[in-house]
């Protein structure tokens, strides 16, 4: 009788204990998910949004303007205006690009719709966007320097065209921000002049690739 009774002693004991662990087990459980729901809160709570009440900014290329004003007669300016007040998700971007050389200039201005792929906007971001451009020049070819006209008349041209892209963002809590970006599409209203110029702006193939643009929020 004894040893029916330690041996239900011992059961009853073991029963207990593995009641323990398993609650001891489940309430670590739930303690560490709340640790990293508790982490993933503060992730969240401590995310300081640059673009916070900021309507706008203003991006500028200096690198390309002083390679390109190191010529007696060419001069390029490339920069960005971009609106951030309309959407918490996106923004709208308005690259503009102007080059004069001689008797050739040409004007870009794009309008891209820029949609951010994670929680905030900074970082990876796909876009679309509409494109305008004149060209002015000599009319017929002209192609790495060496023209094909057989006429020295001064004609223009304006061509609009589809883009697809997609780029990177980086804002800083200072006001400084920086990007790069790679689209192209092609032109869709054109005037047929022959004027083609060496960067392809002539032809309906659009390819532009953004590296060296500095901003600053407002």
């Amino acid at each position: 009788m004894k040893n029916y009774i330690i041996l239900l002693l011992i059961i009853v004991f073991s029963f207990v204990v593995g009641q323990e662990e398993t609650l001891s087990d489940t309430l670590l459980s739930n303690q560490k998910q709340m640790l990293k729901n508790q982490e993933q809160l503060l992730k969240e709570v401590e995310y300081i949004d640059p673009l916070k009440d900021k309507r706008f900014g203003i991006e500028f290329n200096p690198a390309y303007f002083l390679i390109s004003s190191t010529g007696d007669e060419g001069l390029t300016i490339t920069g960005t205006f971009s609106l951030f007040s309309i959407s918490k998700t996106a923004e709208i971007a308005f690259p503009y690009y102007y080059t004069q050389s001689g008797d050739f200039s040409e004007i870009s201005i794009d309008c891209h719709y820029r949609n951010f792929l994670g929680k905030h906007r900074n970082g990876f971001y796909i876009s679309s966007g509409l494109r305008f451009t004149k060209l002015k020049g000599i009319e017929g070819f002209s192609f790495f320097g060496s023209n094909f006209s057989e006429s020295n008349e001064i004609t223009s041209t304006n061509k609009l065209g589809l883009t697809f892209g997609i780029g990177y963002r980086r804002f800083g809590n200072n006001g400084w921000y920086w990007g790069t970006s790679l689209f192209g599409g092609r032109y869709f209203s054109d005037d047929e002049t022959n004027y083609v110029n060496s960067n392809m702006s002539g032809s309906k193939i659009i390819v532009d690739f953004e590296l060296l643009k500095i901003g600053r929020l407002f």
